[in-house]
């Protein structure tokens, strides 16, 4: 379970292709950087998409055969921790068991009686139950780190109420950051748990439900959450829940905490508002559920509008799906005036394949008065120089500007236009109505070339960067 950013990262990280099918969120979320090798079945499906001799691969948890190594190497045995993570490897446990000596004690012994099965040190005192306790989803969890110069934590589970020597190792991860994240679903929809904790000394605050708002911005409530770590069970996680860490008025750290996913509810309109392109059914309706899906929006205060929508000419190099698709831009549009969008892509299959690109999301506030400026989706492993311009309908022209310079201008229909523009690209997008006068204005930046997208809805805040 992860932010649409995160998976977007995971796929792009192997084809430079972005692909938000349910399947491969649903895929990829579930391994987001913990190496897996389970006992337990889950039930998980493979999305694959290869283009020429580039595949964007969401592999499947590997059942069977038991656990795995973690890999050793210098800095796993012995060493000192950086200072950004020490004082999470200094934290007393959290959990239901931490107060449990013993069984902290029996999984400590476990782990020092044959250390090259976990790739932890042997000494003890090298060793920290960051977590311990049974979680949603009738399991139990122990995370457990060294504390060397290249600190990893271990993830071991069982059933609820299973005894430290029949709990299995899950996965492990490189500990570069002073956050953990835990999270897992189980093999019925609405099962499993969310948790995530930092070091102690910060306050932690939840916060759930946005508020979108006509002005483009985003209105959060925040309450203290007392057990000063996040656990939540996923069947019943509330929308767009945040957790934040901090102390005082420095935040260590604030993020999403993720969701299982959510199904729409209500219909989408395919005729794009104000009549900017032509209707685009089967991409609008992949978009709505995108947007359901990432972030919960249901009800009857949500309605899914079209920003814009057209014809898409897709280029497969292998041929599948080449021909003449759609895209489009949706917009799930809430009770407070505002609200999150996303681009999608769909291909020409009789089952399209489908693909967004991350500068084709984000949150906008009146349809009206919105300017959204994005690389387009692409099947190719290459991605094209256009950048898409939608902005007001009003619009009649738009500047591309770096600074007080203008670097390129082009006429806008309904407010929508496209220019050619090389990346990486870091510009500004300025609309003019037909008097001259600026009437949108918005930064663009192209994702950086080996880098994370972030999060397009509400990017996470890391105070130690």
């Amino acid at each position: 379970m992860t932010r649409l950013a995160e998976t977007l990262d995971e796929i792009a990280d192997q084809a430079k292709v972005y692909d938000v099918t349910d399947r491969s969120l649903r895929g990829a979320r579930r391994r987001r950087r913990l190496r897996f090798v389970m006992k337990t079945a889950f039930s998980v499906t493979a999305a694959v998409c290869v283009i020429g001799v580039v595949a964007a691969l969401v592999r499947p948890l590997t059942f069977g055969g038991g656990p795995g190594t973690p890999e050793g190497g210098p800095g796993r045995l012995d060493g000192e921790p950086a200072a950004l993570v020490r004082p999470l490897l200094d934290t007393p446990a959290r959990g239901s068991l931490a107060g449990d000596k013993a069984y902290l004690e029996d999984v400590l012994g476990r782990i020092a009686g044959d250390p090259e099965r976990y790739g932890l040190p042997g000494d003890r005192a090298r060793l920290r139950v960051l977590f311990a306790g049974d979680v949603p989803g009738k399991r139990r969890l122990v995370i457990v780190a060294g504390i060397t110069a290249r600190p990893r934590t271990i993830e071991l589970t069982g059933s609820r109420g299973a005894s430290a020597q029949r709990l299995d190792l899950t996965g492990w991860l490189d500990l570069e950051e002073p956050i953990v994240r835990s999270e897992w679903l189980g093999d019925r929809t609405g099962t499993g748990y969310a948790l995530v904790f930092g070091p102690a000394g910060y306050d932690v605050w939840v916060s759930e439900r946005p508020r979108y708002l006509a002005d483009g911005t985003v209105g959060r409530d925040w309450r203290p959450e007392p057990a000063g770590y996040v656990l939540r069970d996923v069947a019943g996680m509330p929308a767009g829940l945040r957790v934040r860490m901090s102390r005082g008025d420095d935040v260590l750290y604030e993020g999403q905490v993720a969701s299982a996913g959510t199904k729409r509810t209500g219909t989408v309109d395919p005729a794009p508002l104000y009549g900017r392109g032509r209707p685009a059914p089967r991409a609008a309706e992949s978009a709505a559920d995108a947007l359901a899906y990432r972030l919960g929006l249901t009800g009857p205060d949500v309605h899914y509008v079209v920003l814009w929508s057209d014809a898409f000419e897709v280029e497969e190099p292998n041929g599948i799906g080449t021909g003449m698709g759609q895209i489009a831009t949706v917009m799930a549009v809430t009770a407070d005036g505002g609200g999150p969008y996303i681009t999608i892509a769909t291909d020409a299959s009789p089952q399209p394949n489908t693909r967004n690109h991350p500068t084709g999301a984000g949150v906008a506030g009146d349809p009206a008065k919105a300017l959204i400026a994005m690389r387009l989706p692409h099947f190719t492993a290459e991605a094209s120089d256009a950048l898409q311009i939608v902005g007001p309908p009003a619009a009649k022209r738009a500047e591309i500007r770096q600074g007080d310079t203008v670097v390129m201008t082009t006429p806008l229909d309904n407010g929508v236009g496209r220019v050619e523009l090389p990346g990486p690209a870091d510009v500004t997008v300025r609309a003019y109505d037909e008097h001259g006068v600026v009437i949108a204005e918005r930064a663009f930046a192209d994702v950086v070339a080996g880098a994370a997208p972030a999060d397009p809805f509400e990017p996470e805040l890391k105070g130690w960067k």
